[in-house]
């Protein structure tokens, strides 16, 4: 396609014009505020005793239109598109753990290629594991939409790693999951 046909690269489409969406400020050197742990770009804040979430950074807002575009294009059945969209949206912000996810589920259920999906769930959930302490014993509730990637990238690398017959690996991350939750 090119940009004429509406590709999710026609600078055209981009929101807030041509250059895209204007980027929020970075943190100012005292870094996240005092209940946020970030070793990375991504994060962790306490929501309630032992209860957290995963703070996200501001690029994965700035692409979310591109993503949904990658899963529109994907549930009008072409996968190929959906993954140079979806690709174009990781180009915005690298660190999209939803971006990652859904190529990983791009690459298994279309694709067949559960190492190329490996790598995709396995890159976000080093991300997201990252922002956890080393001494973490909190709790990720799965139904806080912020930790859904994690888990979601946690489960697909664990059927990964059992369809590539490395099963001792993923009973170590199953055994993680059940937690975390």
């Amino acid at each position: 396609m090119t940009p004429s046909n509406g590709h999710p690269k026609d600078p055209s489409r981009r929101p807030n014009g041509p250059g895209g969406p204007q980027r929020r400020p970075r943190p100012g050197p005292g870094g996240p505020g005092p209940r946020e742990h970030r070793p990375g770009p991504i994060g962790l804040r306490r929501v309630e005793g032992e209860l957290f979430e995963l703070v996200h950074p501001a690029c994965v807002e700035e692409t979310d239109l591109d993503y949904q575009e990658g899963l529109e294009i994907w549930k009008a059945g072409e996968p190929e598109e959906a993954r140079d969209a979806l690709r174009f949206a990781l180009e915005g912000c690298p660190d999209n753990l939803w971006v990652h996810v859904a190529l990983g589920d791009l690459a298994l259920k279309e694709f067949r290629d559960p190492r190329l999906a490996q790598g995709h769930y396995g890159y976000a959930f080093e991300l997201a594991q990252r922002a956890l302490p080393p001494d973490f014993a909190g709790r990720l509730p799965r139904e806080r939409e912020a930790n859904r990637p994690f888990f979601d990238a946690l489960q697909g690398l664990i059927a990964c790693l059992r369809a590539v017959g490395e099963g001792r690996e993923a009973d170590k991350l199953q055994k993680l999951l059940e937690k975390l939750r």
